[in-house]
C-alpha cells in the first residue's frame, strides 16, 4: 500500500512514489491555483416579548440589525469557522419603553450556523405618584385606576405601591374624603398614559368644608333683635321662624351663638339655647332663641296718663290704649261720618247715668261708628266701667239702623243706669222698624258684660252681625239678653253666669215672618198672647221656614191668664200663607218647648197652649219634648174628638200639639210628621189633637206611634180629624179618639 504523505524537507517536496525537487528561489511561478476561502456561518437566534419600536441588535459591536417584532433573526454577516460571535442591543425599545436581555449571545462559531441567540423583551414599569397639600383631617383613602387604595394620613409626598407598564393610563381619584374636620380633596394632573418615567406631579389639594350655623326663634313679638356668631356677623331678626347666619364655619371650628341686642317695643329678654358647639360635617340648625313675653303691666292697669271727654266726635278719632285712662263725664255722641276707636288695653270710664250714643245720619251710607279695637282676651282689651264707685254708668247706645257698634275683646262692667223701656241694658241698638227685618248694627268678638244694672243687651228691631261670636254675659239681675223675634237667629255664642234668667226675653214684635235658624244659645222666653210664623208685611211670603237646632228651648210664658198659642202658618185664604216647623233634636239634646215659668205651673191658667201646625207643609219634628202644655186658648171644636160632657158638646181644642185647620184640605200632615217625641207633664184635651180636614172620609193618620207620652191628655194622646159633611159613616157616629 502506498503512502499519499505529503511531507516537505528543506524546500524540497517529497512526494510518495516519485520526487519533486524545487528550487527555493527564483523568478519564476509554481504554477498551481491559490488556496481556498475557509467556511463562514450565520449568526442568529429568536426575539420574544417585543412590543415597542426602535429594536436595534448587533454582533461583535457592528452589523446593526432592526428588529420589529418578536420573532428569528439573522444577521446579514457571517462568521468564519472557528470566529467569534457577540450579540449585543444597540438600542432599546421605545413607544412603549421596553428593556430587551441577550442570552447565549456569544461564543466561537464552529462548523455551523448559530441559531440560539435569545433576546426577551419586558416591558418597562413606572410608579405614580406626587403631593397632597392642605390635609386636617382623617380617613383620606385615594385610588389609582379604582384599585391600589392608598391611605393618606398627612400632607406631603405619595406614591402608589402599584407600578403601571409604559403604555399603559393611570387614574388617580379620591375614594374617601377626610373627616374631623370634613374635607374636600381635589385632584389634578390626576390622569394620564405612563412613557418612559415615574409620575410625580398628580396634586392633591384639600380644603376643609364650611357650615351654615342656625337655628329658630320663638316668641318674638318686639323688634330690634340682633345676634352674632363668634362675636362677629351680625343677624338682625324681625320675626318667629328659622335663622342662618351668612357666614359659613369651618368643620371644626367652633360656633358660639349669642344675642347682641335684646328686642324692645316692647322690651323682651331673648335667650340661646344649643347655643355653642364644634362643626361637624353638616349645617347646624339647633340653635334655639326663645323670648320671653314682654314685661309690662297687665292690660287695663292705668299708665298714669288720663285724658277728659266731654264733646260729641263729629270726625275720625283715636282714644289711645296701653292703660290711658278716658274719663266721660256726660253722655258724648259719636256723630255720622264719624268713627270713634278705642286702643287695646284703653281704660274708659263712664259717670252715673253716662251714655256714649253713636248717632247715624238719615240718609243711605251715612253711619258712625264706635270701633273697640281689642286684639287678644289676655293683654289685648278694651275696658269700659263707671267711673264712680257704687254708681253704675250708662249704656253704648246705637240710636238707628246707621250706628254701628264693633267691640272686638271688650269687658263692659257697672252699666245699665238708662231706662226700663231698654230694660237698663249695658248695651242697646236700635233699627228701622218692627215690620221689617232687624238691622245687623252689633258685632261683638269675645264680649264680657257683667254687674249691671239690667239686661245685657237689648236689641229693638236690630241684631247681632253674622261674624260676632262669643259673648259672655254674668251677674244681670233681669234677662241676660231681650230682643224681638226676627233677631234670634242672630245670637253668637254665648256663655251665662249668675244671671237672674239666663234667657232671651222676646220683646216688640214676636212674629217670625222670614227665615230663620235659631242655634242652640240660651233658653228663648217668649211672654206674649201669641207667636205666629207665617209671612207678614211689608210683603207676603208664601212660606216661612223657622229651623230649630238640637238643643233649642222655647219658653212660653203667659200674658193676663191667657195660655200662649205658637201658630205656623194662616187660614181662611184661597191660599194660605204656609209656615213650616222644622225640629232638629237630636236622642241626647232635644228640642225644647215648656214653660216659661221658673217652677212647674199649679194652675190650669199657669200652662202654655201648644204649638198649632196650622198651614204647615213641610214641617218635620224629631227628638221634641212637649212639656207643661195644653192650656185652653178658647179654640171651639170643629173636629171629630169625643163627647165633653162638661159642655155638652165634642171636646175642645186643649193639647200642646195641633195639627191642621179644620176648614179645608190645604194641609194634611205625613204619618212621620212627629217622631222619636216625648210629652210630658201636659194638660188639656189630648196630647196631639187632630184638626185637619180628611177628604177621603177616612181618619188618620196616626202620629203617635214613634212617641212617648207620660200624659195622654184627659181623654186620649191623639183625637180624631175632621170628616167633612160630619161625624157619622155609614150610619154610625166616629166621633173619638185616633
Amino acid at each position: 500500500m502506498k503512502s499519499n504523505l505529503v511531507q516537505l524537507v528543506g524546500g524540497v517536496i517529497l512526494v510518495s512514489g516519485g520526487l519533486l525537487i524545487a528550487a527555493c528561489s527564483g523568478g519564476g511561478s509554481s504554477g498551481g491555483p491559490p488556496p481556498p476561502p475557509p467556511p463562514t456561518y450565520t449568526v442568529g437566534g429568536s426575539v420574544s416579548g417585543l412590543q415597542g419600536t426602535g429594536l436595534v441588535l448587533q454582533d461583535n459591536l457592528g452589523n446593526d440589525l432592526p428588529v420589529a417584532s418578536s420573532g428569528n433573526f439573522v444577521f446579514t454577516a457571517a462568521i468564519a469557522g472557528g470566529g467569534a460571535y457577540s450579540v449585543t442591543v444597540k438600542t432599546q425599545p421605545t413607544n412603549v419603553w421596553q428593556t430587551c436581555t441577550v442570552t447565549n449571545g456569544s461564543g466561537t462559531v464552529a462548523a455551523a450556523n448559530i441559531a440560539g441567540v435569545a433576546v426577551t423583551c419586558v416591558t418597562n414599569t413606572y410608579s405614580v405618584g406626587g403631593a397632597v397639600s392642605g390635609l386636617a383631617g382623617v380617613g383620606l383613602v385615594l385610588e389609582n385606576n379604582a384599585a391600589d387604595d392608598f391611605g393618606v394620613s398627612a400632607s406631603g409626598t405619595f406614591t402608589f405601591v402599584t407600578k403601571i407598564a409604559s403604555g399603559k393610563t393611570y387614574a388617580v381619584t379620591v375614594k374617601s374624603q377626610p373627616t374631623s374636620p370634613s374635607q374636600t380633596c381635589a385632584p389634578t394632573s390626576a390622569s394620564g398614559a405612563i412613557t418612559n418615567a415615574a409620575i410625580t406631579n398628580v396634586a392633591i389639594t384639600c380644603v376643609t368644608n364650611t357650615y351654615a350655623v342656625g337655628g329658630s326663634v320663638t316668641g318674638l313679638v318686639g323688634t330690634g333683635l340682633v345676634l352674632q356668631d363668634n362675636l362677629a356677623n351680625d343677624l338682625p331678626i324681625s320675626a318667629n321662624g328659622s335663622f342662618a347666619f351668612t357666614t359659613a364655619i369651618a368643620s371644626g371650628a367652633a360656633y358660639s351663638v349669642t344675642v347682641l341686642t335684646q328686642p324692645s317695643g316692647p322690651t323682651q329678654a331673648c335667650t340661646v339655647g344649643t347655643a355653642t358647639g364644634t362643626v361637624t360635617n353638616a349645617a347646624v340648625t339647633t340653635v334655639t332663641v326663645t323670648c320671653a313675653p314682654p314685661v309690662t303691666a297687665a292690660c287695663g292697669t292705668p299708665n298714669g296718663t288720663v285724658v277728659q271727654h266731654a264733646s260729641n266726635i263729629v270726625a275720625d278719632e283715636t282714644w289711645a290704649g296701653a292703660g290711658t285712662v278716658h274719663v266721660v263725664n256726660s253722655t258724648i255722641s259719636v256723630m255720622a261720618p264719624a268713627t270713634l276707636t278705642i286702643q287695646k288695653c284703653a281704660i274708659v270710664k263712664l259717670k252715673a247715668g253716662v251714655q256714649i250714643v253713636v248717632h247715624g245720619g238719615t240718609s243711605a251710607g251715612s253711619v258712625a261708628t264706635l270701633l273697640a279695637a281689642g286684639d287678644d282676651a289676655a293683654v289685648g282689651v278694651v275696658y269700659f266701667s263707671n267711673n264712680d264707685a257704687n254708681q253704675r254708668w250708662g249704656s253704648l247706645e246705637g240710636f238707628n239702623a246707621n250706628s254701628h257698634i264693633q267691640l272686638n275683646y271688650a269687658s263692659l262692667a257697672g252699666g245699665g243706669a238708662t231706662s226700663a223701656g231698654t230694660r237698663n241694658a249695658t248695651i242697646e241698638m236700635h233699627g228701622t222698624s218692627n215690620t221689617t227685618l232687624p238691622d245687623p248694627v252689633l258685632k261683638v268678638n269675645t264680649v264680657t258684660i257683667s254687674d249691671m244694672q239690667g239686661a245685657g243687651v237689648y236689641l229693638d228691631n236690630a241684631a247681632f252681625t253674622t261674624d260676632s261670636e262669643f259673648l259672655a254675659i254674668a251677674n244681670s239681675p233681669d234677662y241676660a239678653m231681650a230682643m224681638s223675634a226676627m233677631a234670634l237667629g242672630s245670637i253668637p255664642s254665648y256663655i251665662g253666669q249668675a244671671n237672674a234668667h239666663d234667657e232671651v226675653l222676646v220683646v216688640g214684635n214676636a212674629n217670625i215672618f222670614a227665615d230663620m235658624t235659631v242655634h242652640k244659645r240660651l233658653p228663648i222666653h217668649f211672654h206674649t198672647a201669641g207667636v205666629r210664623v207665617a209671612g207678614g208685611p211689608p210683603s207676603f211670603v208664601a212660606t216661612v221656614t223657622l229651623t230649630l237646632d238640637a238643643g233649642v228651648v222655647f219658653r212660653f210664658e203667659n200674658v193676663s191668664g191667657t195660655p200662649t198659642m205658637m201658630t205656623f202658618g194662616t187660614n181662611g185664604q184661597s191660599q194660605d200663607q204656609n209656615g213650616v216647623l222644622i225640629a232638629n233634636g237630636s236622642a241626647f239634646d232635644p228640642v225644647i218647648f215648656t214653660t216659661g215659668l221658673d217652677t212647674a205651673p199649679t194652675l190650669p191658667t199657669d200652662y202654655w197652649a201648644g204649638i198649632w201646625l196650622l198651614t204647615s207643609n213641610g214641617s218635620q219634628l224629631q227628638n221634641v219634648i212637649f212639656e207643661y202644655g195644653g192650656g185652653d186658648a178658647a179654640i171651639g171644636p170643629v173636629n171629630c174628638g169625643p163627647f165633653d160632657p162638661s159642655i155638652n158638646q165634642q171636646a175642645r181644642h186643649t193639647a200642646p200639639l195641633l195639627v191642621g185647620d179644620g176648614t179645608d184640605q190645604q194641609y194634611v200632615p205625613p204619618a212621620n210628621l212627629i217622631t222619636g217625641s216625648t210629652f210630658r207633664n201636659n194638660i188639656g184635651n189630648f196630647a196631639i189633637d187632630s184638626v185637619w180636614e180628611n177628604p177621603g172620609r177616612t181618619f188618620g193618620p196616626s202620629l203617635h206611634n214613634d212617641n212617648t207620652f207620660t200624659s195622654t191628655g184627659k181623654f186620649c194622646p191623639q183625637s180624631k180629624n175632621l170628616i167633612p159633611l160630619g161625624c157619622t159613616i155609614s150610619g154610625v157616629d166616629q166621633s173619638g179618639c185616633q
